[in-house]
């Protein structure tokens, strides 16, 4: 409701000058923000009051305020203005969930959000409905933030793109829900109110949820984290947890993370796992040794040093330093987001994904809020819910199966070519609102699948030690993208055929760009900036001897070969 609500609680409504109340003025032809009024002299003068068409619905943000004419921006600024809330809120739950918590950001945002929730249904001043819109961003942003990190920790590794799936879903089914709201009932602030229902429950349901047992850890709260995961080993009524001591692995688990953080070589000392009694009495068990803690491998990369060396096609490993950005006397926490652009295959990387992810936003939420366009947006809306789904579903059976780069290439460029056809349809006047629904509905099927493989594909370029970096960059450029999609939507409101042409070329040019980013299907994720140089490296075939195509590429230990579009490593 707070992410597409607007297409209910601030719609396109036809108007026209009101002059009622004063026999001399008169409206002018073709004009709904100027009047004429009668006198000595002909007067032009802008017009005080409207009258609006409620046919569709009885009461809106533009209605209330009369934001049409020279205040039609203002309009606009009601939707762009919670996206930009929620593009500082993506960068404040980071850091929140981080140093407080992920449990107390979850009730504190929640919280807040119905108490904001509560004041813009009452506030009868504009300031502060835009004031709180900005405040529902931020909140809601690390809400979903806290959320679905919660979500992920405390979910079984091997089940967790099931439960992303079904934490994705639920979008789809909120889209049909709304529409089907909004058709019963037609006044913003009633609307508001039942669309926002959810968040009562939600402040309940945070108090009842458990801190993540791995952030308890991570902080050295041992103690509250054992009792976490033996109240999880009571519920979900464990059998193998019970002849476990859960205190002994919590404290074995502090003790590997501390000695991951601090050893230097490889002359760390071992950690053995605290021993176990399972129902066979053996304390031996695969399932239960850990290895040895290796040491931790260089975060950051040095691209002054990462070119080929003369003999072969080497690498030299040890060049890629550790101290990227510390050495800059940056700071430590300023160190990922350097490392980011230091390196030119980093650069390279992030620069697109940038682009892309704000592309991808414009696009997304473009079509979301374009229901103005057709005579029922409580149907078109609906139909986006719906035909959200399938793409959740198959790609999360089939992604592991196919190259992700060729799946989102694909869609990109086949949602493009719709909306340019879409375009092109309403540029000819050739009147067919089915055939543009049919258009708009592909389109946004195609878009929604981008979103499912982009996110794991995000992750899967990136070094492990930048990966939480380029995770967030690429989520603050989709909110980026989220707020230029309405501006686009609100200032072409009689060019009909310029949000699908300008959709259609954002998505065109995506595709473009995604042919600068690695593969990743079959490769494992790379821990170093030094891996990804090599990942690049192997995809140039290069000329031997003997003028076949084959190239080799050595990244420390590691070997990479590449031959006829095939690629192993050892």
């Amino acid at each position: 409701m707070y992410l597409v609500g607007s297409d209910f609680l601030n719609p396109a409504t036809p108007f026209s000058c009101d002059v009622s109340g004063n026999n001399r003025t008169r409206p002018m032809n073709d004009s709904q923000c100027e009047m004429i009024k009668d006198g000595e002299f002909v007067q032009i003068l802008p017009c005080e009051k409207w009258i609006f068409d409620k046919s569709i619905f009885q009461s809106t943000i533009t209605m209330e305020w009369n934001l049409v004419c020279s205040r039609a921006w203002l309009s606009s600024l009601f939707q762009t203005i919670f996206t930009i809330g929620f593009f500082f809120g993506s960068i404040l739950g980071g850091v929140t969930t981080e140093r407080y918590g992920r449990r107390s950001c979850v009730r504190t945002s929640a919280s807040v959000t119905v108490f904001l929730t509560i004041v813009m249904l009452l506030s009868q001043w504009l300031w502060l409905v835009l004031l709180t819109r900005f405040l529902l961003g931020v909140s809601t942003a690390m809400l979903a933030c806290s959320v679905y990190m919660i979500c992920m920790e405390i979910c079984d590794p091997s089940l967790r793109p099931l439960a992303s799936t079904f934490y994705t879903l639920t979008y789809a089914f909120m889209m049909i829900g709304m529409a089907g709201l909004a058709y019963w009932i037609r006044d913003w602030r009633p609307l508001q109110a039942a669309g926002s229902w959810a968040c009562v429950p939600f402040v309940v349901l945070a108090f009842c949820i458990d801190e993540s047992p791995r952030w308890l850890i991570l902080k050295g709260r041992l103690e509250e984290a054992t009792q976490v995961l033996q109240r999880a080993s009571r519920l979900n009524q464990s059998k193998s947890a019970h002849d476990l001591d859960i205190g002994a692995f919590v404290q074995f688990a502090y003790q590997k993370q501390n000695q991951i953080q601090e050893v230097q070589n490889s002359n760390s000392p071992k950690l053995q796992p605290p021993s176990g009694n399972t129902q066979t009495g053996s304390s031996t068990n695969n399932d239960t040794q850990c290895s040895n803690v290796p040491p931790p491998q260089p975060p950051y990369g040095n691209d002054q040093d990462a070119s080929s060396t003369n003999e072969g096609n080497k690498l030299d490993y040890k060049s890629f330093n550790q101290g990227l950005g510390l050495d800059d006397g940056v700071g430590t926490w300023w160190a990922g987001p350097v490392a980011l652009l230091r390196t030119k295959i980093m650069a390279k990387v992030t620069l697109t994904v940038v682009i892309l992810s704000v592309l991808q936003g414009i696009v997304f939420l473009g079509l979301s809020l374009n229901s103005d366009f057709f005579s029922s947006p409580f149907l078109y809306v609906g139909l986006l819910g719906v035909f959200e789904i399938p793409p959740y579903i198959v790609l999360a059976l089939i992604a592991k199966r196919f190259e992700r780069r060729t799946i989102i290439i694909v869609c990109l460029f086949s949602c493009g070519s719709v909306l340019l056809a879409s375009a092109g349809i309403l540029l000819a006047s050739i009147e067919n609102e089915w055939l543009i629904l049919a258009n708009s509905l592909i389109s946004y099927t195609l878009i929604s699948a981008v979103f499912v493989v982009m996110y794991p594909y995000v992750l899967e370029i990136y070094p492990t030690s930048l990966r939480p970096w380029g995770s967030a960059v690429s989520s603050l450029a989709i909110c980026v993208g989220f707020s230029i999609a309405p501006i686009i939507i609100e200032n072409t409101e009689n060019l009909a055929w310029v949000p699908p042409a300008v959709f259609g070329s954002c998505a065109t040019v995506a595709g473009s760009l995604m042919f600068l980013l690695p593969k990743t299907n079959g490769r494992s994720l790379p821990e170093t900036v030094a891996d990804l140089v090599g990942w690049s490296e192997a995809e140039k075939p290069r000329k031997r001897n003997d003028n076949s195509l084959d190239s080799k590429q050595t990244v420390g230990s590691i070997s990479y070969t590449y031959h006829n579009e095939g690629f192993t490593g050892n």
